[in-house]
């Protein structure tokens, strides 16, 4: 029996002309009476989704479970339409640990390394020092020997990722063919996406009723077929998939809107003799005037499946966004592309102790404590908080110490990626800055809509959206939540 697999879609059938979060043949009792929905995007239209998967395994005992979140970017661009549907391009832009890879070269160049380290893992660790005393030589050897395994394994795991699941990890593009009511075709690099969620350049769509009636929900159901890739040899099986997709009516993000809770079933592989199955629950929302989706999101629970040949448990959430320009610049920061995402609930704050170890563990150290006194663990530690964290107030006295540091080429950087943590502190404030938000006084009664332009002393520099006027505000004149918003984004005048 094989075991541990992976799962990839193949070209044939069904399981490429349809999305396996949500599409498939209509189940009787669709709606009636409701409004007539259909795909319909005018040619020329330019659509921006940014898609996320975060996987959690679910693992028993103390191994560190295995974690992983993932972005990229798509884009449809419609070419033609006609009575019957619309044809489109659509590409993707990966994301890396800095934002979007917009180098295609830069991907290929991480392939091309990755293929070198998995044949040769020796040739990432430099030369082997020289032989000395036998029971020293020993445990450096049998250190190399450990360090050119995990070597490999990050190797493998990298090629995997980049070729099993190039729909999150690889630029794809191609030609969408789109029916009124969502039945969908390709022409090129379809994308591939991890476990059975099928593959990037459907992953937005959910076919709608033949009516067009939504009002009472309705459902979908798919068999399609799958590749079964063994994670521990070359082996592959054929299987039939099954999905079904049930919608419900619910509150839509935005006024106008139609939106569904989801409750989604995939089966598959038991031909194949393995047994895959994902359980999930979540969203979908389209847009009337846009003629497309507007957002949505699955969380399953899978089991049967492995990522990499890692485990067969997992928490899987995959979601998806439109992108306006302000909401693709929150995306691309790796904020959520909503209103709320600058929120304290949504992007943590720095604390004063976290800021005051910070700076005892990063400040320049002394001729007399060397490196071997560094506690490298918490300082890595410290650097993850500080790049999943909003920026301290300007011109803190841990932000100085990180440009001082940063321009004395003596000072210890190796291991701690200032001028990246400076860089997204830089871009978070330049975005909370340009983006609109509800202000309002302490009592709530008074609010108005503006963008927050500067903070200097006891007050604060709006722009509002009604006037396009420039405003200044006492801080005692604004709620809590506006102040601690202002002085954790706010920057003070530049005098030119």
């Amino acid at each position: 029996m094989m075991n541990r697999t992976q799962f990839v879609w193949t070209k044939t059938g069904l399981s490429l002309a349809i999305l396996v979060l949500c599409v498939g043949v209509v189940l009787p009792g669709a709606a009636t009476n409701a409004e007539d929905v259909s795909y319909s995007p005018k040619v020329g239209d330019i659509f921006h989704y940014g898609v996320e998967y975060r996987i959690v395994e679910r693992t028993e005992g103390n191994r560190q479970p295995l974690m992983v979140r993932q972005r990229c970017r798509l884009r449809i661009k419609v070419l033609s339409e006609a009575s019957d549907g619309w044809v489109g391009k659509y590409d993707t832009l990966p994301f890396g640990s800095g934002g979007p890879i917009k180098n295609k070269q830069q991907v290929e160049r991480r392939l091309e390394t990755a293929e070198a380290e998995f044949k040769d893992p020796a040739s990432s660790l430099g030369p082997a020092m020289p032989a000395g005393d036998p029971t020293f030589a020993q445990m450096r050897n049998e250190s190399r020997q450990r360090m050119m395994a995990a070597a490999k394994e990050n190797a493998r795991r990298t090629l995997l990722e980049l070729n099993a699941y190039a729909g999150l990890y690889r630029h794809c593009s191609g030609e969408l063919h789109c029916s009124r009511l969502g039945e969908i075709k390709f022409r090129g690099d379809v994308g591939p996406l991890p476990f059975a969620t099928g593959t990037i350049a459907a992953l937005i769509f959910l076919e709608l009723p033949s009516n067009g009636m939504t009002e009472s929900g309705f459902s979908t159901r798919t068999n399609g077929s799958l590749t079964i890739r063994s994670a521990s040899s070359d082996q592959e099986a054929k299987s039939d998939l099954s999905i079904l997709s049930l919608q419900q009516p619910r509150e839509s993000i935005k006024l106008g809107h139609l939106a569904f809770d989801r409750e989604v079933e995939i089966a598959g592989g038991v031909t194949a003799g393995s047994q895959l199955t994902l359980s999930g629950s979540g969203m979908w929302e389209f847009s009337p005037k846009m003629g497309m989706p507007y957002a949505g999101s699955v969380d399953y629970e899978i089991e049967g499946s492995s990522y990499y040949g890692i485990a067969d448990k997992f928490d899987l959430r995959v979601g998806f966004h439109y992108l306006d320009p302000v909401r693709m610049r929150l995306f691309d920061a790796g904020l959520l592309p909503t209103p709320e995402a600058l929120d304290e609930e949504n992007l943590p704050r720095l604390t004063v102790q976290q800021q005051r170890e910070m700076v005892k563990q990063w400040e320049p150290k002394t001729k007399s404590r060397s490196r071997l006194s560094r506690n490298r663990n918490l300082e890595n530690q410290l650097r993850v908080i500080a790049l999943n964290s909003a920026p301290p107030p300007e011109n803190s006295r841990l932000e100085r110490m990180m440009k001082d540091m940063l321009a004395d080429d003596e000072s210890w950087t190796d291991t701690i990626d200032f001028e990246r943590i400076l860089d997204r502190w830089k871009n978070i404030r330049k975005i909370a800055t340009g983006f609109p938000r509800t202000w309002s006084d302490p009592s709530g009664e008074f609010k108005i809509r503006a963008i927050l332009q500067t903070v200097d002393g006891d007050g604060v520099s709006l722009r509002r959206l009604d006037n396009d006027q420039v405003i200044k505000v006492p801080l005692e004149k604004l709620s809590e939540k506006d102040v601690e918003f202002a002085k954790t984004f706010g920057v003070a005048k530049r005098i030119e």
